[in-house]
Parts: structure tokens; C-alpha cells; sequence
């Protein structure tokens, strides 16, 4: 980590130093947030920025990032300010689990499954990221660390539009990946399309230690592993929709999304397990391959009014989402004694099908009435229903046997019906807006069981209510100093797979398994915003979490089972400082720092886990205008180290670079980034606090790259039009499928 303080250090100090007093005042930007004066847009210069400061979210212009193409969106969010991204799907916003939203509309995704959703869209379809940590009550209140809303590009000019791009490039393994995104606009019908698709290859290479202890602490045994994955995937995503334009003021339309992606999985393991004074007892290879299918359709319809030239809107959507998977396993283990003689051998076949389907309507009406108040308010109603199965067998090909210890069939349905009220006033320099909304939820759980297990079955109905508050306050009349304060309370159910009993198979020595009986988690935030000159940015912030969903690690044998329960309480007190200044009239930069205090207060398996630890964040965007058409990017991420109560993980850093080419008047562009290139991001961690036994882990992907993108646009009669809606209903639910 030494080179990149000193990086760090020196650029900070020329920075400092280097400023040019001279430089011409940036023109300042204000716009309305949903049509209200209480959120401020502070977009500080002309040019589009990398990141731009709303005071009720941050908005990230993917399209300004160099090094942000042939990527895809996963890995772009684990590199935004206050964000921390994982691989199974944690993805936390100011240090608390976000919901995804596409477009407007929750993904219904979560855990492998979410991140095999985000992997297979490509940032060249994406237009912007808005991170929300405390979105108004007309926002699903799921999600206890708010909303991240990744925006798609969308055409809108008349005439005929098109633009396509490709990327390819190399780490250990090649990185390919392409978009198309298209429109036509004639009369009252605008047809919109995009589409991509990629085929990159990945790998993790990880070694771990575990130690299973006796009584008294020592070793009892200990297991050695090594392991090296290769993961192939084929992504494919489609969109195509229509808006017919009824008059000036009506405009209905329709959307459908498809997402066709398969992964392949190789694994092979080497496990050596070893007596307490360290003595060889056996060599166990396992060999894990495993084939996932996913097969997703949403169709959206809707419909928009616009009453009067005051604002009176309103708004119906219609959705329906089919979501299925098929995931196909084959786990092999041979053991063998010291002296390499096979002592057995063991052959596990899986075939785990689920189908998830998804229905949503919601309305909402916006009214301004006198003296300046105006009322928004709505209706949601949604239903989730899923079904999923899980076939084991063991023994060998010819002579295989239903394995009921592991087979099971899960039935599960929900329903939620919400309603929300919010209003906007504003009086001399202050500005208030308060929200509430109710969601009452009514779910069922049905675990069929089989000639082994017998079944069982749960229900589960609750009504809650959540507040909302914001204020503003202006001292001055040129606004150098803003102040916010908000307030919200917020729910996080469990993801549809945390609620799914039966194991799951990931290697010999891990297994997973779902919690029926798990309860949401509820968080209340407070949040007090300076804005100074619109350029110095400080949030400091409290959130209670109460009733807190963690994964309890429970060792069986010499096997680490994973389940999912509801833990206890965590404290988070933090700040978030970010700052944009020109240090040239060719250099401009953006600093964030995030650190956080956390206190956990959890029972893990029995035992009271009480602590408090730090944790921090520093991203560096930095932006050079080397020509008229010819611009570069170095990026810099800084991530501390993060605890869960079992597992405790090192920070890691990593630096990127591009450049990007403008030619054909504008029309193309050829770039070149490079991802880590130091090769730095590298995990390294502890497990603690499992019960009689503790260990240590490393591992490593393949995160440094080089790509080589080329997009072209073309343009036919192309001229300003009026917005065209992204609407979808029903993306609170579709953030809790997972798909690998």
C-alpha cells in the first residue's frame, strides 16, 4: 500500500499548490428533483461531469468514465464512492444493503443471483447511476441502505438513432463484450431498442486454513485448501419498446426486457487435512462443475396524463416478470491416505430448477394546490409466487440413488400492498417535505418434503409504516452555504432464496442453506447535509439497524454450513466528504472520503458478539481535457477493511487509467483503459467467532486488464424531444431473486 500514499501525497500536494486563482467561474446549474425546489441539482460545470452532487443522491455519468467501457455493472459499482460491492451479492451503500432498480423499477434479484444479473449488463447500455441512501416516500421502502437506480440509455430524438459499440481486451482470461441502442421517431410513435451481449472468461484463485479446535483452544485438526475456478459466462440482454404520443398531454406505452445468460463453472480443489500437531492424515481432490441457465422476461405497459400546465400528472403502470433457472451440478471427491492410496471416492449430481413469476400495478397522482403546497400519492399492489426445487443423487452414473438428505421442493408466495402520501411546502429560506408510507405484507411457505423429511409450512402477515422527512435551509441569497437534514425509516426483507430450507452444495468442505423463519430488518437514518459553493459536499450520518439479517457460519463435521438469521442490532455513525474542484482549466478532480464508526451488537450461533470497528473509503476521480476531442481519466479506489461478526477481510487498492479518442466530428470514439494496474486488489481475511473452530483466507481474480473499445453513432433528422418515460412497477420484487 506504500506507493499509493506516497502517490497520494505528492499529487495532493501539487494539487494544493498548483491551482490556477485565474480560471474562469464555473457556470452553476440548478434543477428541480421531481419537480421540487427542495432538491437541488448541483452540477458545477459546463462540461458533463464524472460525478454529479444532488442533495438527495449522487449521480454517476457512466458515459464520462474512460475506463468505464467493457465493463459491466457490477464491477462499475464496487468502484463508486460509498459503495462496497461483493461477488455474493452484498452490494452496501454508506455501509448498509442497497435495493437495485433498473430503469426506475426494482430487479427482484439478490445474492449470486443479483450479481449474475449485473455482470451481464454492459456499461456501454448504461447511462447514468443514481445512489440514493434516503429516497422519498414514493420510493419502495425495501432496502435498509436505500436505492441504487442504474438508468439505461435511452434514444429520444425523431428521425432514425443508432449507436453500437465493442470492446474486447485480456487479463489472464479475454474480455469481450457488446451494445447496440437504437431508435425511431416518426409522427406520434417513437420505437426504441438496445441490446448487448458478451462472452468474458474470469477466475479465482483462493487458499484457506481452518482449524477445528478443542476445549481448552488448541488444534484438534486442521484443513488446508487450495483452489483455483474458472468461470466462462454468454450473456445476452434485449429491450425493445414503443410510446405513442395520444396528444400533448397523454402518452401510453409498452416495454419488454429479455435476459438469456448461462455460466460455467470448473472448479478443482485440493484439500489436505492434517492432525493437531500438524500431521498428514488424507488428500482429498474434489472437482465441482456446475452448467446455470437463466431464462428472464419482463413486460411493462403504461400510461401517462398531464392535466394542466401547474403539474397535475398522472400514472398507471402494469408489470409481469418470468424469471427461470436451471442450474446443473456435478461434484466429484476422491480421498486419498498419506501414503497415495485411495481410501474412496464420491460422485454428487444436482439438478436445482426454480421458476419465479412476478406481477405489479401501481398509480400515482401528482397535485399542486394553493400557496404553493403540492400532495403526491399512489397505490402499489404486488405479487411474487416461487417455485423451487432441488434433485440430488450419489454414486456413480450407472448406479445413481435419490440422495433425500439434500432433495426437497419450496413453495413460496407473497403479497404486498402499499399506499404512500407525501407533501412539499416552502416558506421564506426553508423547504420541507414530509412522506409516509404503509406496506402490509402477506407471505406463505411451504416446504414439501420427501421420503426422508417430513413437511412443514409457515405464514406470515405485517403492516408497517414508514416516515420520511426533508428540510432545507438557505442563510444566503447565493447560496455559498446549504443546509439539509432527512430522515427515513426503511425495511429489508429477506431475499426469496434466504427463505429456501433445503442445502445447497457450493464445494465439499461448504454448503448453504435458507432460513424460513427469517424476519425483516428495519433501519432508521438521519442525515445532516452542508453544501458549501456547491462544490464542498459534507453528510454526516446515523442509522440504527434493528433485527439485522447476517449469514451464521455453524461447522458440521468438518463442513462450514451458511445460513441466514437474524442476529441482533448495528450502529453506524459516518461522514461522507466529496469535493470537485478545476485544479486546471484541463484538470479537474473529485475526492471522497467515506470513514465510519459500527457498532455491532450480535448473537452468532449462541455467542454475544459486542464490538465496535472502523471503516473507511477513498475514491480520487481525476479528468484531463488533453485536446478539443482527446480526453484521459486516472482513477484511484481505496476501500479499509470490513468485519461481519465471522469474517473479518483487509482493505484493498487499485488504480486505473484511460484515454478516449473523439473522431469523426464527434460521431466515434476509440478508447483504451486499464483496470488494477498494479495488480493490488487482493483479499485477505480472518473467520472468528464460529463455534470450536477459526481460520484464514486469500484469494484473487483476474482484475487487471486491458481494453480496447470503438463506438459509432448515427443520426437521421435528429432534434430536441420531449422525455420519453422509463417506467416499471415492479422493481422491489424483482430485487430479491438471485440468479448466479
Amino acid at each position: 500500500m506504500r506507493k499509493y500514499f506516497l502517490l497520494l501525497m505528492c499529487t495532493v500536494c501539487f494539487a494544493v499548490n498548483a491551482q490556477d486563482k485565474k480560471q474562469l467561474t464555473d457556470s452553476v446549474k440548478k434543477d428541480t428533483v421531481t419537480d421540487e425546489k427542495l432538491l437541488k441539482e448541483v452540477n458545477i460545470n459546463t462540461r458533463k461531469k464524472m460525478i454529479e452532487r444532488k442533495i438527495d443522491r449522487t449521480v454517476v455519468n457512466v458515459s464520462a468514465f474512460a475506463t468505464a467501457a467493457g465493463t459491466d455493472a457490477m464491477e462499475l459499482l464496487g468502484r463508486l464512492p460509498g459503495l462496497r460491492a461483493t461477488d455474493d451479492g452484498n452490494i452496501n451503500l454508506m455501509g448498509k444493503g442497497a435495493t437495485i432498480y433498473v430503469d426506475g423499477k426494482p430487479t427482484n434479484w439478490s445474492g449470486t443471483d443479483l450479481v449474475a444479473y449485473l455482470k451481464s449488463l454492459p456499461t456501454d447500455l448504461l447511462d447514468k447511476i443514481e445512489l440514493m441512501p434516503n429516497p422519498p416516500a414514493k420510493y419502495d421502502a425495501a432496502g435498509s441502505g436505500g436505492v441504487i437506480n442504474i438508468i439505461t440509455k435511452k434514444n429520444k430524438q425523431p428521425g432514425y438513432n443508432a449507436s453500437v459499440s465493442a470492446n474486447a481486451g485480456t487479463g489472464v482470461y479475454r474480455k469481450v463484450n457488446g451494445s447496440l441502442n437504437m431508435n425511431y421517431r416518426v409522427g406520434k410513435l417513437n420505437l426504441f431498442a438496445n441490446a448487448g451481449a458478451g462472452s468474458p472468461k474470469d477466475f479465482e484463485n483462493a487458499s484457506a486454513l481452518r482449524r477445528f479446535l478443542n476445549a481448552d483452544g488448541s488444534a484438534a485438526s486442521i484443513l488446508e485448501q487450495e483452489s483455483e475456478i474458472a468461470y466462462t459466462r454468454n450473456t445476452g440482454n434485449v429491450k425493445l419498446g414503443a410510446d405513442y404520443y395520444l396528444n400533448k398531454k397523454a402518452t401510453v406505452g409498452v416495454i419488454w426486457n429479455t435476459n438469456r445468460n448461462s455460466l460455467l463453472e470448473r472448479g478443482d480443489n485440493r484439500n489436505l487435512m492434517r492432525g493437531g500437531v500438524y500431521q498428514l492424515d488424507s488428500v482429498i481432490y474434489s472437482a465441482n462443475d456446475a452448467n446455470s441457465k437463466f431464462r428472464n422476461n419482463l413486460v411493462n405497459v403504461n400510461m401517462v396524463h398531464l392535466f394542466d400546465s401547474l403539474g397535475t400528472e398522472w400514472s398507471i403502470d402494469l408489470d409481469y416478470g418470468k424469471y427461470q433457472t436451471q442450474i446443473d451440478q456435478i461434484f466429484g471427491n476422491r480421498t486419498f491416505s498419506p501414503q497415495d492410496v485411495l481410501l474412496n471416492s464420491q460422485r454428487i449430481r444436482g439438478t436445482l430448477p426454480r421458476k419465479i413469476g412476478i406481477y405489479s400495478a401501481k398509480t400515482d397522482l401528482s397535485l399542486p394546490l394553493k400557496y404553493g403546497l403540492k400532495l403526491n400519492t399512489g397505490l402499489k399492489m404486488s405479487k411474487v409466487s416461487t417455485d423451487n426445487k432441488a434433485d440430488y443423487f450419489t454414486g456413480d452414473r450407472a448406479f445413481e440413488q435419490p440422495d433425500y438428505n439434500r432433495s426437497n421442493t419450496f413453495l413460496y408466495n407473497e403479497s404486498i400492498a402499499a399506499a404512500y402520501l407525501e407533501g412539499y411546502t416552502e416558506f421564506k429560506r426553508f423547504g420541507v417535505k414530509a412522506g409516509l408510507r404503509a406496506e402490509r405484507t402477506a407471505s406463505e411457505g411451504h416446504q414439501l418434503g420427501n421420503a426422508l423429511a417430513a413437511d412443514s409450512s409457515f405464514n406470515r402477515t405485517y403492516l408497517n409504516v414508514f416516515p420520511t422527512l426533508f428540510v432545507s435551509f438557505k442563510p444566503d441569497s447565493a447560496n455559498r452555504n446549504q443546509f439539509f437534514f432527512n430522515y427515513g425509516r426503511r425495511i429489508g426483507r429477506p431475499g426469496y432464496d434466504k427463505l429456501n430450507p433445503f442445502l445447497s452444495l457450493v464445494q465439499r468442505y461448504n454448503q448453504v442453506a435458507g432460513n424460513p423463519f427469517l424476519r425483516p430488518d428495519f433501519t432508521n437514518t438521519f442525515e445532516l447535509t452542508h453544501v458549501f459553493k456547491e462544490q464542498l459536499n459534507t453528510i454526516v450520518y446515523y442509522s440504527e439497524l434493528s433485527n439485522v439479517s447476517s449469514e451464521v457460519i455453524s461447522p458440521v463435521g468438518d463442513v462450514y454450513v451458511r445460513r441466514p438469521a437474524n442476529t441482533g442490532n448495528v450502529r453506524i455513525t459516518g461522514a461522507m466528504v466529496t469535493y470537485n474542484r478545476d485544479i486546471f482549466k484541463w484538470w479537474n478532480a473529485d475526492f471522497s472520503v467515506n470513514p465510519e464508526r459500527v457498532h455491532m451488537d450480535v448473537l452468532l450461533a449462541g455467542k454475544r458478539v459486542d464490538t465496535v470497528y472502523f471503516a473507511h473509503s477513498f475514491n480520487w476521480f481525476n479528468r484531463f481535457t488533453l485536446s478539443k476531442d482527446c480526453s484521459a481519466e486516472v482513477v484511484m479506489n481505496w476501500g479499509g477493511r470490513s468485519f461481519s461478526g465471522q469474517n473479518t477481510s483487509s482493505g484493498t487498492a487499485a488504480l486505473r487509467a484511460g484515454i478516449k479518442q473523439q473522431m469523426f466530428k464527434g460521431n466515434a470514439s476509440l478508447g483504451l483503459s486499464g483496470s488494477d494496474l498494479f495488480y493490488s486488489v487482493r483479499t485477505r481475511g480472518r473467520v472468528l467467532n464460529v463455534t470450536g473452530s477459526d481460520g484464514s483466507y486469500r484469494n484473487r481474480k483476474d482484475s487487471r486488464s486491458v481494453m480496447l473499445s470503438f463506438s459509432y453513432r448515427i443520426s437521421r433528422n435528429a432534434k430536441d424531444n420531449k422525455r420519453l418515460r422509463d417506467r416499471n412497477g415492479a422493481r422491489d420484487e424483482q430485487n430479491r431473486v438471485i440468479n448466479p
